[in-house]
């Protein structure tokens, strides 16, 4: 269920005569995938529903699901388009120039992924969190931030290995107190020297923070209906069959051509729909000296980051209030 890239319009609605939300939904309806039949999901009855399955590349289809409650108070979404797969830098690579944040496109054709340490389930759902949810949100502040199971994927398959985290956040908007809430579980593949990793499952919502317990259950009610189409599922095999090997094949060789190239070819990439390459260059790894707690966090322009006792995090020379404490980097 990776999901992202706004490239094209793909869009199905499901809206039906209900109340606003503030009535608890009690019946779902299934839309599904109009531009390749490749899902279907099931949505609350009444609500106003986007989304589909995009396609970057022969091994890049991604999938969002957006859902917005008839009164406008509460938005779910299953999946991003605006996250790509990512490459773990490996020592050649970085000193072709491919650092942490760049573009990377192996394969004939190219497969665009970004350049990036793996980032467990919970580290992750943190970083989309305050990528999502901060321009929106007056104030941002953790609430609760854990590992947890996975719940879409084996923890251990093979060459892969999946986690998974959440993050809950209080969030002002507009004077109004909500709850932002990310999930996310993150696969990471070792094979042939390399490795790379995709955000295998990706949910998250806003809501009125007396709604936030009901949509919590909805949005993984309808994350668990997620259902692939079988057929689509047979072709998109065929399709990795086709590309995989040759991909193999060629990846060794290309790490030996000009850093100039690969540069050329990332040049004529789309941008992403939300950039994850100014995200990832713009995190600060730091622990919390109180807590002995690691945490990214937004690097900001002053010198010293500072944490206070409900998890704002500032970016200043100076001390920003007796609450705050001073965050260590992490070298």
């Amino acid at each position: 269920m990776c999901m992202s890239w706004r490239t094209q319009t793909v869009t199905f609605l499901a809206i039906a005569t209900a109340g606003a939300f503030a009535q608890p939904a009690t019946s779902w309806t299934t839309v599904r995938d109009t531009q390749e039949q490749a899902f279907s999901i099931d949505v609350p009855r009444g609500w106003k529903v986007q989304g589909g399955m995009v396609r970057k590349g022969p091994l890049d289809p991604r999938a969002e699901v957006d859902m917005i409650s008839p009164d406008g108070r509460v938005g779910m979404s299953v999946g991003d388009w605006g996250v790509p797969p990512f490459t773990v830098p490996s020592t050649q690579m970085e000193g072709l120039g491919f650092t942490e944040g760049k573009e990377y496109a192996p394969g004939h054709p190219p497969t665009a992924t970004i350049v990036a340490r793996y980032r467990a389930g919970q580290a992750f759902a943190d970083l989309y969190g305050q990528a999502r949810f901060s321009k929106g949100c007056q104030a941002l502040e953790v609430k609760s931030l854990k590992s947890a199971s996975p719940v879409f994927s084996a923890a251990h398959d093979g060459p892969m290995t999946t986690t998974a985290g959440e993050v809950v956040y209080r969030c002002v908007r507009n004077g109004q107190e909500k709850v932002a809430y990310v999930y996310a579980e993150t696969s990471l593949y070792q094979a042939n020297g390399g490795a790379n990793w995709a955000v295998s499952t990706l949910a998250s919502f806003l809501a009125p923070k007396e709604l936030a317990a009901r949509t919590y259950q909805m949005l993984f009610q309808s994350i668990a209906s997620f259902t692939p189409n079988p057929q689509w599922r047979v072709r998109q095999a065929q399709i990795t069959a086709a590309n995989v090997n040759a991909a193999l094949r060629t990846f060794h060789l290309e790490m030996q051509q000009s850093a100039a190239r690969y540069q050329q070819w990332s040049a004529s990439l789309a941008k992403q729909g939300r950039s994850f390459s100014d995200v990832l260059n713009g995190q600060t790894l730091t622990t919390d000296p109180s807590t002995g707690q690691k945490r990214e966090v937004w690097t900001g322009t002053g010198s010293t980051r500072w944490i206070d006792g409900v998890g704002n995090v500032v970016s200043s020379n100076l001390s920003p209030g007796t609450s705050f404490r001073a965050l260590a980097d992490v070298k």
